[in-house]
């Protein structure tokens, strides 16, 4: 059944995610509120805890967007693009990251990773939040049960249905090199 939910709101949150940007904060409140939905139920929370808890992670979310910056927003646009825009684009981003000297690529790769430190403090942080109104044992699935939805949000958004993803035999790339 918790399985069956879980696709029931990944569903929708799917069929929502051609909204228009004008609709963005209506979308993310969407994504939010499946979120939520499908912690409590894997969580197995009381009204109570719900209750608690919900404007403790609507903080944890916006401090965790904030630190992702513009490069977040980058992904989520990504989902209005078709292949072919999307191999346009990645065929560019190819040769953009080859022009870089070795300072500038050096640099990304420090900033990548001085973002993961600052979401890792964010986690940290939390931590404490969250264990005021979840068990120790809550807390610990909650970090493991978040990481898995916002991984399955994200492959919904990057992979609406039908467009399929590599791997999976439906993925355009992939139809090409079967058929050969």
């Amino acid at each position: 059944m918790k399985q069956t939910l879980m696709n029931m709101m990944l569903m929708l949150v799917a069929l929502t995610a051609s909204a228009q940007d004008k609709k963005g904060t209506a979308l993310n409140e969407k994504y939010f509120d499946a979120k939520v939905s499908e912690l409590v139920c894997r969580l197995d929370m009381t009204d109570e805890q719900k209750a608690k808890f919900t404007p403790i992670y609507r903080r944890y979310n916006e401090e965790i967007r904030n630190t992702m910056g513009p490069r977040h927003k980058k992904d989520a646009d990504k989902q209005h693009k078709t292949v072919d825009d999307k191999e346009k684009k990645n065929a560019a981003d190819q040769v953009q990251k080859a022009k870089l000297t070795d300072e500038e690529k050096l640099a990304r790769t420090k900033q990548r990773m001085e973002r993961q430190q600052q979401l890792q403090s964010i986690r940290l942080k939390y931590i404490d939040e969250f264990s005021k109104v979840l068990s120790p044992a809550q807390v610990n699935k909650f970090l493991e049960e978040e990481g898995k939805i916002q991984k399955k949000l994200m492959e919904r958004r990057m992979h609406p249905k039908g467009k399929g993803k590599p791997g999976d035999g439906k993925h355009p790339h992939k139809k090409a090199l079967k058929t050969q």
